[in-house]
């Protein structure tokens, strides 16, 4: 299949199952330039999380609640543009202000090559501050679960005719989503776009200011 082939199954997925994102994010877009920060929609409020992050340590949905995330998918041997969303969220994790109670999440798309040991390497690669930055993985149907259906990113298996390397291995998002203090969903920012750090950052901060800090 050529390459726009690949790019109409990624946008078919986008309309199937990020719809609500992607209607966000253009929302997001547009108010940009106005004076005052709009207050974020609730897109959905999550229902579960089940994972392990780099130092095998179990973390699930109360570990989340009371302090505002931001979630991105990526894989550590990623030929595209995983480095580069790592190297966004390494941004953010610069940026974020003292005293912010904010925390990163990173999922991997491929939990059955990126053990905990595996995880905990690549951090260290990025300068990962793990205390606030988790890299996390876990049984593979949890983890399609936990990036398709609670945050509503695009993850397939890329077929195997379509692969420029052995290591392009998935079709997946590049959006990142920003979720609050009670486990909500409230906006995506596409990763790849010049600034999206600094809305990340700001999205951040609005929500910590309405959730508080525990």
């Amino acid at each position: 299949m050529t390459r726009s082939g690949i790019a109409l199954i990624v946008s078919g997925a986008l309309l199937v199952v990020g719809m609500a994102l992607v209607s966000v994010l253009e929302s997001n877009r547009a108010r940009r330039s106005s004076s005052q920060s709009p207050t974020l929609p609730v897109v959905r409020s999550l229902a579960s999380v089940a994972v392990v992050d780099q130092s095998n340590t179990h973390l699930t949905l109360a570990d989340l609640h009371g302090r505002p995330w931001v979630v991105n998918l990526i894989f550590t041997r990623c030929p595209g543009p995983c480095a580069q969303l790592t190297g966004v969220m390494r941004e953010i994790q610069r940026g974020l202000p003292p005293g912010s109670a904010a925390r990163l999440m990173s999922i991997t798309s491929d939990p059955d090559h990126d053990t905990p040991e595996v995880l905990s390497r690549y951090a260290a690669k990025f300068g990962a501050d793990t205390t606030r930055w988790k890299f996390v993985t876990g049984d593979r149907a949890e983890i399609r679960r936990l990036a398709v259906q609670e945050f509503l990113f695009v993850l397939q298996d890329k077929p195997e005719s379509q692969r420029e390397s052995s290591d392009d291995l998935f079709l997946h998002s590049t959006l990142m989503a920003v979720v609050d203090g009670r486990g909500q969903l409230r906006g995506v920012v596409e990763g790849l776009e010049p600034g999206a750090a600094g809305r990340i950052l700001a999205m951040l901060q609005q929500v910590e200011a309405e959730t508080g800090r525990p």
